[in-house]
């Protein structure tokens, strides 16, 4: 059955065939010469054949053949294929300035980041004046550091730098490593900080605590808060 509403009649004038019209299904008719709009795309009717010569957003922004256009956060291109034109949407992600597309990588302090379709997710942490990286939740030696990112929840992560030892006035010291300052002896522990074994005097060792008479005179090895005091 012919579809009579999209029939068009078109009369001959002296022997000659006018430019014709674009019939579009759910767009009309159109003369030749005239723009119309259908859907995301901007048409013009050339001699019966309707071109595509610009696409068209969703909130009516137009966008040129072969642009790409950002607006609000979303980025529109307007491609030419062949003989035919694309138009697409998609999410941006907005960090210090610049927007990024999906699937870009992009780095903002000791963070690696990456755009995703629900916004910014954070890879890993680079390394401290390195263009290494760690992925989130690892760490690494690096000489006497560990470097680890650590996932704090919620999409958190932290980047430290912790020293592998201890260190006091400047000094370094290896885990387990037993040491003597100022009459003070300290172990240096697995998490980096020191503990009073006791006090220490010309070869004679007292406990943190203890009082200690010796030939008249008292030792004594006691701690106020977090300092450690030897007195006699």
């Amino acid at each position: 059955m012919d579809d009579v509403e999209n029939r068009v009649v078109i009369p001959i004038q002296d022997g000659r065939i006018p430019p014709l019209p674009c019939v579009m299904a759910n767009a009309g008719t159109h003369q030749h010469g005239e723009t119309f709009t259908k859907n995301n795309f901007h048409y013009q009717c050339q001699n019966g054949t309707a071109e595509v010569v610009a696409c068209i957003a969703d909130d009516q922004s137009v966008i040129q053949l072969g642009r790409t256009f950002v607006k609000n956060g979303m980025k529109h291109k307007c491609t030419i294929v062949g003989d035919s034109v694309t138009y697409e949407q998609e999410a941006m992600c907005f960090d210090n300035g610049i927007h990024y597309s999906i699937g870009d990588t992009f780095r903002n302090g000791s963070f690696r980041l990456t755009c995703g379709r629900d916004g910014i997710i954070i890879e890993g942490c680079y390394l401290q004046n390195s263009g290494d990286y760690l992925v989130a939740g690892e760490s690494r030696i690096v000489g006497r550091q560990r470097h680890e990112c650590e996932v704090l929840g919620d999409g958190r992560v932290r980047y430290q730098v912790k020293v592998i030892g201890c260190v006091r006035e400047g000094q370094h010291y290896n885990i387990a490593q037993v040491f003597t300052d100022k009459h003070v002896r300290y172990q240096c522990k697995n998490d980096g900080s020191l503990d009073v074994l006791g006090c220490v005097d010309d070869g004679l060792f007292l406990d943190l605590g203890r009082d200690l008479l010796m030939n008249g005179m008292v030792h004594r090895c006691y701690q106020v808060d977090t300092t450690t005091f030897y007195h006699k």
